[in-house]
């Protein structure tokens, strides 16, 4: 579940494949180096530690969970292996997607709806958002290198 209020009247949900969470952390060590994007270690490689709900302009609820941390992999158009760490300050639930969803229409979202692969109607009044997670990487990278 996303942690932001919900839009247009609908609960917002960021949707992943069971292929691509490689790993759920309970607490890593997040490196702040603005401009850059934040960082963590993560099996002896430096990875983009990402928040979502930031990242696309939607306003953030506040929490007192412990926040957990999704190692997501994505490939790139380019057939690169690519991998992101993800907030997820709110429960986490793994949940087969069977009849009931459908593609939704195109969705606005405050920033960066070009990182956007898809939204699907859920049952229930959610949306499914599935974020371009090999997108918003090379998006950080090249931020990153004209930082330098």
């Amino acid at each position: 579940k996303a942690n932001a209020p919900p839009l247009g009247g609908l609960v917002l949900y960021w949707l992943f494949s069971r292929n691509q969470l490689e790993f759920v952390l309970q607490d890593i060590a997040v490196i702040h180096s603005p401009p850059l994007a934040d960082m963590a270690q993560y099996q002896e490689t430096m990875l983009p530690v990402i928040n979502l709900e930031r990242h696309f302009g939607l306003q953030e609820l506040a929490t007192s969970r412990s926040t957990k941390f999704l190692v997501i992999r994505a490939v790139s158009a380019e057939k690169a292996l690519t991998k992101a760490i993800i907030l997820a300050p709110l429960s986490l639930k793994i949940q087969e997607l069977r009849t009931g969803f459908a593609g939704s229409r195109p969705l606005s979202l405050p920033r960066n709806t070009s990182d956007i692969l898809g939204s699907y109607s859920l049952p229930e009044g959610g949306l499914g958002i599935v974020p371009d997670i090999a997108g918003i990487c090379r998006q950080l990278r090249l931020r990153g290198s004209e930082s330098l």
